[in-house]
């Protein structure tokens, strides 16, 4: 069996990479850098570069992970080209491939938007209300995707992750901002909002549910990947700071405060639980140390 992850270097990708070649998959990947021979360097928004490189390797499986993923991205135009119009170039791709790979595209719960507590968490149902550039890019990859499986039959299947946190991921994001401080033992922070709740999961488990996706395709389906508890962040900085021993000097920055923040964001993910037999298996706690040890 072939498989090709696109953002095979970030880091889901490169997690994903090591457990299914764990499990003996042949895994090759798409990146802008190149670091070995499974590994080729394609722009994704090259469209003759992608189809070609898909037509050499005719995959069985395309993991879709390559994106700019940050909310607060300052570029809006080279994140709907590289979310939106690589999705795109991807897709014909593997609708011209001769032989027609299964297609993962790894979206976002940001495509749900604001959603009022009382109807969290949320189901697949929410309709999609992005309030931020990447929840939107996310939202028309979805789109898209769904046109080349009605339109020209391509075996699609689109996951919904919610926040998820692990080794290598980049300190943008809030959680490994404040690991990293704690294992340099940086005692000044600065960090917006800390009210906010999150419903996050350990990146080992978002992997297994993307594996389990590939080996039990749902064609068409559409899933959420979440714990379905709510972590506000103050608490999980009040945790981090208990195993790592550093107490930190916080400052509050306005340039890290949205005013498009969304408050509340915890995911129900009932349907992909019952039809994959999947459940976390690592709790938030012994996430978190696992990260502070690496």
């Amino acid at each position: 069996m072939n498989v090709l992850i696109t953002g095979i270097n970030g880091f889901v990708g490169s997690t994903l990479r090591h457990t299914l070649e764990a499990r003996g998959v042949r895994v090759y990947g798409m990146d802008l850098r190149s670091g070995d021979d499974a590994v080729h360097a394609v722009d994704i928004t090259d469209q003759d570069a992608v189809k070609q490189r898909i037509d050499a390797l005719r995959p069985d499986f395309i993991f879709h992970l390559a994106a700019i993923s940050r909310v607060d991205y300052d570029n809006p135009s080279l994140l709907y080209r590289i979310n939106v119009t690589g999705t795109l170039n991807l897709l014909i791709a593997a609708a011209r491939c001769l032989t027609r790979p299964r297609f993962i595209l790894v979206s976002s719960s940001q495509v749900y938007g604001i959603v009022p507590e009382e109807r969290q968490p949320i189901g697949e149902r929410m309709p999609m209300m992005p309030v931020n550039h990447y929840g939107a890019s996310k939202a028309a990859a979805e789109q898209i995707a769904r046109v080349f499986h009605y339109e020209y039959g391509l075996p699609v299947a689109i996951a919904r992750p919610f926040n998820h946190i692990g080794r290598g991921q980049d300190p943008h994001f809030v959680i490994a901002k404040i690991i990293r401080a704690a294992r340099e033992k940086n005692l000044d922070i600065t960090l917006g909002n800390l009210s906010v709740t999150r419903d996050f999961l350990d990146v080992r488990d978002v992997v297994d549910a993307y594996v389990r996706m590939m080996e039990q395709f749902p064609d068409g389906g559409v899933f959420n990947i979440a714990s379905g508890i709510g972590y506000r962040l103050s608490d999980l900085l009040e945790t981090i700071q208990d195993i790592s021993g550093v107490r930190f000097n916080i400052t509050r920055a306005e340039a890290l405060l949205r005013k498009n923040d969304i408050a509340m964001s915890v995911g129900d993910s009932t349907a992909f639980r019952q039809s994959h037999d999947w459940s976390p298996a690592h709790g938030i706690r012994e996430t978190l140390e696992w990260i502070l040890a690496e």
